[in-house]
């Protein structure tokens, strides 16, 4: 089903008169118009969202998973010159904590079983360091009091953990139902009641509009099915439109079916337009809400922060600005491979290697 046009009495002011819009006739106005221009980019990204799904699931993602195949390929590799070649103790020692690190962030993204057994041989803790953290660890809960046995002499004593935990939740329901049990102030009262009554006035101006348009155009009255047709595509429109709090797709099939003209809007008193206002408000936060949900799941199929989403066509150009690094990224990691296989390039690797990790060192030293 197209989406309705708007017609002008909902996305224009009227024609200039001698009097002046009040307040509430111009806020009509901005939010119509706020609407309109917010509906308008929902569109837009739901098309961008539809064109990146097909470049994502054709380009990126088989670019992804290509780049993340040649570092498994790269680490093995580097293991096996590890195993193979003979290295300084210096230069070994570098290239263990690199394919360490290597294999750490790739279990992050592969359930391949081999970097596993990478991580452990260069990077993962030896006997001595297990034994050392189980002693730790056993002496950790004899002092908290936190072993089973322990935990079975020390019930209810103001030294064992579990029982100040208990204590803390009997407090907390205490307090709960002392507040349950204390009256409400009537300023609490009113706070409380505000937004269920603007909410109730709300539903009741939309149903106000939606039984007028029920009664005008309910299918079960016609007899003539092609006209019984027509109008049960129309009440689907109706519904989904009240079903969504829509008041602007209300208002506008009244327009459309002659049951307003386009000037009724703005003789509504200011009371009347009030609760109109509020509905637009709400109807426009949740427009803003949705369009940040797509900005969200876009990001993270791309990989990138929906903050940097300023429109669908930055997303284009962001998006094939990450195909091309990726490809980029898969061309430097095979030239390397390549040249990893000469001791000369090799060696120079492993000492560069070595400055970035002094450097990473340092940096974790001077905040940590």
């Amino acid at each position: 089903m197209p989406q309705l046009r708007f017609p002008a009495l909902v996305t224009t002011p009227p024609a200039r008169t001698d009097s002046p819009l009040s307040p509430e006739q111009k806020t009509f106005n901005r939010l119509s118009q706020q609407i309109a221009k917010v509906r308008q980019q929902m569109s837009d990204w739901e098309t961008a969202m539809a064109a990146t799904r097909k470049r994502v699931l054709k380009d990126l993602l088989p670019l992804r998973n290509q780049h993340l195949q040649l570092r498994i390929q790269l680490l093995a590799q580097l293991d096996t010159i590890s195993l193979t070649q003979k290295l300084g103790k210096a230069d070994g020692e570098t290239l263990s904590q690199v394919i360490a690190r290597l294999a750490e962030n790739l279990m992050a993204e592969s359930a391949d079983p081999q970097l596993q057994e990478i991580y452990d041989r260069h990077g993962g803790p030896d006997a001595e360091e297990q034994a050392i953290f189980a002693e730790m660890k056993a002496s950790m809960e004899d002092f908290f009091n936190l072993n089973s046995e322990a935990a079975g002499t020390g019930e209810g004593s103001s030294e064992n953990p579990k029982a100040w935990a208990e204590e803390e939740t009997r407090q907390t329901q205490s307090q709960r139902a002392s507040q349950r049990g204390r009256p409400k102030t009537a300023r609490q009262k009113a706070q409380e009641a505000h937004p269920a009554e603007q909410a109730g006035q709300i539903h009741q101006s939309l149903q106000g509009i939606y039984r007028r348009l029920v009664s005008a155009v309910h299918p079960d009255r016609e007899a003539d099915p092609v006209i019984r047709a027509h109008k049960t595509a129309l009440m689907q429109r109706i519904n989904q439109a009240y079903g969504e709090n829509d008041l602007l797709q209300l208002l506008a099939l009244q327009h459309e079916l002659g049951l307003m003209d386009a000037q009724a809007i703005h003789k509504l008193g200011d009371a009347h337009l009030k609760k109109y206002n509020q509905a637009l408000k709400e109807q426009l936060a949740k427009l803003k809400r949705k369009i940040q949900e797509l900005q969200q799941h876009l990001a993270n199929n791309i990989g990138m922060s929906p903050f940097g989403m300023q429109s669908p066509h930055v997303l284009a150009r962001d998006l094939q600005e990450t195909i091309q690094a990726t490809r980029q990224a898969i061309s430097g990691l095979r030239q390397e491979m390549k040249q990893l296989s000469q001791p000369a390039y090799l060696k120079r690797w492993i000492k560069t290697a070595r400055r970035e990790l002094a450097s990473e060192d340092y940096i974790y030293d001077d905040f940590y």
